[in-house]
């Protein structure tokens, strides 16, 4: 039960339609028609062509000359008595050959693949009537209109240096969001076996929607969102950040669904998208105090308000109703106390821009401190040569040490692009690593 692949670009328009010219070449003729509006898995629509032997409406004979057609991210499936005997991932438009071995034409469908490896069944030749066939197709593009709300979300949220851009604070916000997601199925077979072998059985049309798995999946992908946003923490980002951090929410939430989902069901996340990410009031109200604050260890910001304190007192004793002299006077003793403190305005802006000073050498120092060192030629024994490129020391005769592998920084747990040759120092949190 094999396909021919009739021309390589005679693909069928947009919505399976079947031009009518070619059709009248066929037996009979299968095609998806529209599987728009969250359609996952349907039957396929058959056309019974004009040299059909199959005229009396039997929709469970598959006859051996019949035309199939495969759209873009469609995977058709051709079914016996239940069980899938043959697959094609690969567009275009393929002759029905009953007498050949199966095409198992994989595409790029990484569990289609696998499952053609193993493949084994029992071929009957002729095109006779001594089983049920029928042709299903599994849409394996981007599934839209999934709905998530969070609820309540406990999240490390981070606040920055404002001259080095470190994180230096952190306090547990409680966080809600909203958004959508859409869905992918990344493994057709599994799928059909866990999902839509139910919808297929009997003289239905074999229709799965994202309706039908939608209760089944919610609380699950709810589940992981939570769980993947408590995980952007390690980033020590702002939780007014999140949204712009989409992408790695979703390799997030793909990796903590992919038990349940890619292996179990066929089915993988394919984008998550936030539409709102907000913190309750009192997780506000902490933040905000901070930043308040903050502005206070700056004693240049601190004297700015004091001079503008200053400017609003003398504004309030020139309107004093006991008198303007009054009012001064109230502002000259306080000036003078300030004066005994080392606290007037010309000393705190002499102080800030000392202070300005001090964090620009220290985030020159933090900039050379956290720098990847350029790798010397070679590599470094330890009685101090450098430049070995034996497997030997060319000054003592030690062994070249061997590499430790290292998957992810100690501290933040991000993943390194070479475990053989972890870095110093993570280059996402800044931590020493070795």
């Amino acid at each position: 039960m094999g396909l021919i692949k009739l021309v390589a670009d005679a693909i069928g328009a947009a919505g399976g339609a079947l031009d009518t010219t070619i059709s009248g070449s066929w037996i009979d003729y299968f095609e998806s028609g529209d599987m728009s509006g969250g359609i996952i898995m349907k039957r396929g629509n058959k056309i019974v062509g004009p040299k059909s032997r199959n005229k009396g409406g039997d929709d469970n004979i598959i006859t051996s000359g019949s035309g199939i057609d495969v759209q873009e991210n469609q995977c058709m499936i051709l079914v016996q008595n239940g069980a899938i005997v043959d697959f094609c991932a690969e567009p275009g438009r393929y002759t029905f050959d009953s007498s050949l071995a199966p095409s198992l034409l994989s595409g790029n469908n990484k569990g289609l693949k696998a499952m053609a490896k193993q493949f084994g069944a029992s071929w009957l030749a002729g095109g006779q009537r001594t089983s049920t066939q029928r042709v299903f197709y599994i849409n394996l593009g981007e599934i839209q209109g999934f709905k998530w709300g969070s609820g309540n979300i406990t999240f490390e949220h981070w606040e920055r240096d404002l001259m080095t851009d470190r994180p230096i604070w952190k306090t547990s916000a409680t966080l809600m969001g909203n958004g959508m997601y859409s869905i992918q199925v990344s493994d057709p077979a599994k799928f059909f076996s866990v999902l839509g072998a139910s919808k297929a059985g009997g003289d239905t049309n074999g229709l799965i929607t994202k309706d039908d798995i939608e209760p089944q999946i919610k609380t699950e992908a709810i589940a992981a969102i939570r769980q993947g946003v408590g995980m952007l923490s390690q980033m020590r980002i702002s939780y007014t950040d999140i949204a712009s951090h989409e992408f790695e929410l979703t390799q997030n939430v793909d990796k903590l669904l992919s038990a349940d989902w890619d292996a179990a069901r066929g089915i993988s996340i394919f984008k998550i998208a936030i539409g709102m990410m907000d913190a309750d009031e009192a997780s506000k109200e902490r933040i905000t105090k901070f930043q308040d604050a903050r502005g206070y260890t700056d004693p240049s910001m601190l004297g700015a308000y004091m001079g503008m304190g200053q400017t609003d007192a003398m504004n309030k004793a020139a309107s004093n109703t006991a008198g303007a002299a009054t009012g001064f006077n109230g502002i000259l003793m306080t000036q003078m106390a300030g004066n005994m403190n080392g606290s007037n305005v010309a000393n705190l802006m002499q102080q800030g821009q000392q202070y300005q000073q001090q964090q620009q050498q220290y985030q020159q120092q933090f900039q050379q401190q956290y720098q990847q060192p350029q790798q010397a030629a070679g590599w470094t024994c330890s009685c101090g040569q450098t430049g070995n490129t034996g497997k030997f020391c060319m000054n003592c005769g030690n062994p070249k040490p061997q590499a430790t592998a290292m998957n992810n920084c100690p501290h933040c747990g991000k993943p390194f692009e070479n475990p053989q040759n972890p870095p110093k120092f993570c280059p996402n949190c800044g931590n020493k690593v070795q």
